[in-house]
């Protein structure tokens, strides 16, 4: 018979005993601990002294700073250093001003504008930071122009100024003690030096250093429109009353008081008709009580 080989048994490893626990006692504890206090305190400390000596080396570099500015004459500039670099950041960031648009100034020009805008020491308006520009001085400058009653100012991002305008209306032309003529609005406000013959369906004031004075006796006379439509002008009398040219050369010297009275009866007398103008020089109605006429050559009557 063949032999059967014997099954052999393994034999377990024997166990690993775990090591024997090493016991300390409650003073090396204590030792220990206080070693890691130690360790921490003088780390805490460390950092402490580093951020110490960072912030003493930032006040040193910025008292040698101050102290080369000051002896290298660079302290003057050091404010309009300051002041400019909120400009020039935001000509950096695209932030200047390249256009100027303008709403409303039928009669304004743009050169005027532009003008206005100009700075004595920056120059022109173009090129200048956006941001560091003051709206309302720009108003004010755009407002100082004569033809200019109401202006505002908008700054447009990134680039533009817009500029909106309410021009003056131009009521009558006022004539100097020199001789030059200027176009005023209903206030007697100044708008722009003229030629009559550009303004020739308004009438001229004249007599006046002040043509404000004739405004108030102005929109009297627009009461009556068609004494106001053969009008050519008026001249302010001793800063107190007020005489009427005609445009066919008819004169006629109103009262201080009673003026609008005054004026009805000169529209009843037709006057500014060539009925008047053929015969009289002029008609006189400053006595509240008589008219008086002076005909043509000849010497002063009462009618």
């Amino acid at each position: 018979m063949p032999k059967v080989a014997k099954k052999q048994t393994r034999k377990r490893p024997a166990a690993k005993k775990p090591a024997p626990r090493r016991r300390v006692s409650r003073r090396q504890v204590g030792a220990l601990e206080a070693l890691g206090a130690r360790l921490d305190e003088g780390g805490a400390l460390m950092a402490t002294g580093a951020i110490q000596a960072a912030f003493l080396g930032i006040i040193a570099a910025a008292l040698l700073a101050f102290l080369y500015t000051v002896f290298s004459g660079q302290l003057q500039t050091m404010p309009g250093r300051l002041a400019a670099l909120p400009g020039e950041t935001a000509k950096h960031l695209g932030l200047n001003v390249m256009r100027v648009t303008i709403k409303g100034g039928d009669s304004l020009s743009t050169r005027e504008v532009m003008a206005a805008l100009r700075d004595d020491e920056l120059g022109s308006i173009i090129g200048r930071s956006l941001v560091t520009l003051d709206p309302h001085e720009l108003r004010e400058a755009v407002e100082a122009l004569g033809p200019v009653k109401h202006a505002s100012v908008t700054k447009l991002l990134p680039d533009t100024i817009h500029i909106s305008v309410i021009e003056r209306t131009p009521r009558a032309l006022y004539e100097n003690g020199a001789g030059e003529f200027f176009v005023v609005d209903a206030d007697g406000v100044l708008i722009r030096a003229a030629e009559p013959v550009q303004y020739t369906e308004l009438l001229t004031i004249s007599g006046t250093e002040d043509p404000s004075e004739a405004m108030g006796f102005l929109a009297e006379l627009r009461k009556h429109p068609v004494l106001y439509a053969r009008t050519a002008g008026i001249e302010v009398v001793g800063g107190r009353r007020f005489d009427i040219r005609f445009r066919n050369g008819f004169l006629a010297k109103l009262p201080e008081k009673d003026v609008d009275q005054a004026l009805r009866r000169l529209h009843s007398l037709e006057a500014g008709t060539g009925t008047l103008a053929e015969t009289l020089d002029y008609f006189d109605l400053r006595n509240p009580d008589y008219a008086y006429y002076k005909l043509k050559g000849g010497a002063e009557k009462k009618p």
